[in-house]
């Protein structure tokens, strides 16, 4: 049974890169079917539609991977449950909780899964630090340093208030999701941006966040698309009572050094996570329940991003579950 691969953007390659790897037959959709058939060409698609609903109704598709814009997000994963389809939907979930709601609810009413693919959750540097922090060979956390500067201009609807904000919603929810994991749930953020540089961008292009999480660690998130001269080269950290943590952003390698010495450790295969969590979308519909990353997740994960925009126009202090 195959994927159908909703949208044919950038992300859309990793999905495909991913799927040929595991040997997984996907059909692409675009709107523009030129689109879909050069996708199905250069990664071996078994089909290409320029409709969403035809592609949805071919009778090889099992699931549908929304790799949309934003905005199509909420429309996008209602018709795929509606044809029957289990649903993978590129984080953000979605722009506003009420959207997260009702595609939620939908799955359920459905009898679907739904899954945000966050894969930082599944990139294997990233798990290893969820496993340092279990066996507690950092002790109890204390700081997270989360840290995603860079230089990068985009084009086209990322631009917009479609978006549903700016580079915290879209490449930085990743690093929320880190600070969720390994910190602990977010009970309190307060958000500060700089001067906009990229004028043409209607959501922010560089954020700070200071987040206190349960059980008392804080964590610091320095999200910038307006950072010129800034290596791509940058990793997080988590600073526990024995030891910290450092792990390269692109999922590379893990150095911890501490009271008990200097351990590190090199990643070669699937860095980014995206064919673990293929996997895991596969077993998901196997067993009709999402062990990692469902829909609620994803919603948790917007719901501290939302509270960091809150806060950016308050001024103040703002608690996620408000």
């Amino acid at each position: 049974m195959a994927l159908v691969v909703l949208g044919c953007g950038w992300i859309a390659r990793r999905h495909a890169r991913a799927a040929r790897r595991l040997r997984l037959p996907v059909i692409f959709a675009s709107r523009d079917v030129a689109r879909a058939r050069a996708y199905a060409r250069e990664f071996g698609g078994v089909g290409a539609y320029g409709d969403y609903d035809n592609a949805l109704r071919d009778p090889r598709a099992r699931a549908a991977v929304v790799c949309t814009p934003h905005d199509r997000h909420l429309d996008d994963v209602l018709q795929a449950l509606a044809a029957g389809r289990h649903v993978l939907v590129e984080k953000p979930l979605a722009r506003t909780l009420d959207e997260a709601d009702r595609m939620i609810d939908a799955a359920a009413r459905a009898g679907r899964v739904l899954m945000t693919a966050e894969n930082f959750r599944f990139m294997p540097a990233f798990r290893w630090v969820r496993c340092a922090l279990d066996a507690r060979l950092l002790g109890e956390p204390r700081e997270l340093h989360l840290i995603a500067r860079g230089w990068r201009r985009h084009a086209g609807w990322r631009l917009t208030s479609d978006a549903g904000g700016g580079a915290l919603i879209d490449g930085g929810i990743h690093y929320v999701h880190a600070l969720r994991w390994w910190g602990g749930e977010v009970r309190r953020v307060f958000a500060l941006r700089p001067p906009q540089t990229l004028g043409d961008m209607a959501g922010e292009d560089a954020v700070d966040v200071l987040a206190e999480c349960d059980g008392g660690a804080i964590g610091v998130l320095a999200n910038s698309l307006a950072a010129p001269g800034v290596s791509r080269f940058q990793w997080s950290s988590v600073t526990g009572t024995r030891a910290t943590c450092f792990v390269d952003n692109r999922g590379r390698w893990v150095l911890i050094r501490g009271r008990d010495g200097v351990r590190a450790r090199l990643f070669w295969r699937d860095t980014r996570g995206h064919e673990a969590m293929l996997r895991a979308f596969g077993e998901a519909m196997t067993s009709g329940r999402v062990r990692e990353m469902d829909g609620a997740e994803g919603r948790r994960d917007l719901a501290v991003v939302l509270a960091a925009y809150r806060s950016l126009a308050e001024g103040a202090p703002v608690n996620p579950a408000c």
